[in-house]
């Protein structure tokens, strides 16, 4: 078989969890002696550059980025240059994953019956699909068109699905709504594998703990990060708490709300958002100083934010829905806290910045937890079924 793969990816330019599985996954396929390609509208060289230098391929098409309302307007073009790019890399697996990038898998296999096409789901696209989703969407014009567009979207998606030879789930809570959304799946066709992280560049015992919170992640109004800002609020009325810091490290069109919010709340003082681009020391070290990670995003896919953080000691307070309930054990590597509850979310924080020997505990527990999650696992689960799959030719033409 010709080990040669494309994986499409509608643009580079955040890190973010489908970008990171994409980078993590394409180095150590390339390492393994796979020939990977990457196709997206554009590519931020700092994202990819551990990925280059394993030798994957990235091809810019150029365009305006998907949220662009440009995009959708000159999508018959854009999709002229990735089935081109597609045809210059000779592939035949073509992997899509985020969208809209699937809606290019879709329509390659389309229109290459031969191509072995995979769709590796985070989950059905979440601005058709997802009500919390389609409320976070600016500007207003863009979210009033995708509400009055979203029965038509929805048809296409479901003339489009059928083009997909396996579909890989990353996590149980994507696979019930890849069932959910599109019943007639095959479910011969459809596994779920989950994330991973690499291990070898987070854990630090040496690092000193600070009384601070972290939250990583798009600053959308789907990760609530306001609901933790309000918490750090509740916090600061018990002089317990006084020095508790609130370190934000995403970057979204929320910023400034969220910054508002604070100096309404009067914590400004102690909150700070990072929006530039980590490397995975600097990740480590923010983890590794943090006392608690606070993922707020209510039925998220998988969330990596958390199993990142307790791969470096850090217990997780999560809201126990999507894939936080499947990665974070309550009691265990975190805590769960009732959405929208800020005062059941203040509760789990104060139990992990006051009690130490509690805290040590959870420590101990996530780290544990977090073990159980690999990139390297990830990645030869994921060629273990392409070469399965496209040995026996099992897949239609």
């Amino acid at each position: 078989m010709n080990k040669r793969i494309v994986f499409l990816q509608p643009h580079l330019t955040l890190a973010v969890g489908s970008t990171i599985l994409l980078m993590e996954i394409c180095k150590r396929m390339a390492q393994k002696g796979w020939d990977v390609s990457v196709v997206s509208s554009r590519s931020d060289l700092a994202i990819t550059a551990n990925a280059r230098e394993a030798g994957v391929r990235f091809v810019d098409v150029g365009g305006p980025i998907s949220s662009s309302i440009w995009f959708w307007l000159f999508f018959p073009f854009i999709y002229r240059n990735v089935q081109r790019a597609i045809r210059r890399i000779g592939a035949d697996i073509v992997v899509s994953g985020a969208f809209p990038a699937v809606w290019w898998g879709w329509l390659y296999k389309y229109f290459n019956r031969s191509a072995y096409h995979v769709f590796y789901c985070f989950e059905p696209s979440a601005f058709i699909y997802n009500p919390d989703w389609t409320k976070s969407v600016k500007p207003f014009y863009m979210r009033w068109g995708l509400g009055l567009f979203k029965p038509l979207l929805r048809f296409i998606e479901k003339q489009l699905y059928p083009y997909t030879d396996y579909t890989v789930a990353i996590s149980d809570f994507t696979r019930q709504e890849l069932l959910r959304v599109y019943p007639a799946t095959d479910k011969a066709s459809l596994s779920r594998i989950y994330c991973g992280i690499s291990h070898d560049v987070f854990y630090d015992p040496q690092l000193e703990r600070l009384p601070q919170i972290v939250i990583m992640g798009t600053l959308t109004k789907f990760k609530n990060a306001d609901w933790v800002i309000r918490a750090l609020s509740l916090l600061k009325q018990d002089p317990q708490f006084q020095q508790v810091t609130l370190v934000i490290k995403g970057k979204g069109e929320e910023k400034e709300n969220l910054l508002q919010l604070a100096e309404e709340l009067g914590v400004q003082d102690s909150v700070s958002i990072i929006d530039t681009y980590f490397s995975n020391g600097q990740l480590r070290n923010l983890l590794g100083t943090s006392r608690v990670v606070v993922h707020a995003a209510h039925n998220e896919a998988f969330g990596l934010a958390p199993v990142e953080a307790m791969a470096c000691g850090t217990p997780a307070v999560v809201t126990g829905s999507g894939g936080t309930g499947e990665t974070v054990v309550n009691g265990v590597s975190g805590l769960y806290f009732t959405p929208g509850d800020i005062a059941d979310l203040a509760q789990q924080l104060k139990k992990l910045l006051s009690d130490n020997n509690y805290w040590r505990t959870l420590s101990a527990g996530a780290i544990a937890r977090a073990n159980e999650f690999s990139w390297d696992k990830n990645t030869n689960d994921f060629c273990e079924l392409l070469l399965e799959r496209t040995s026996t030719k099992s897949y239609r033409l």
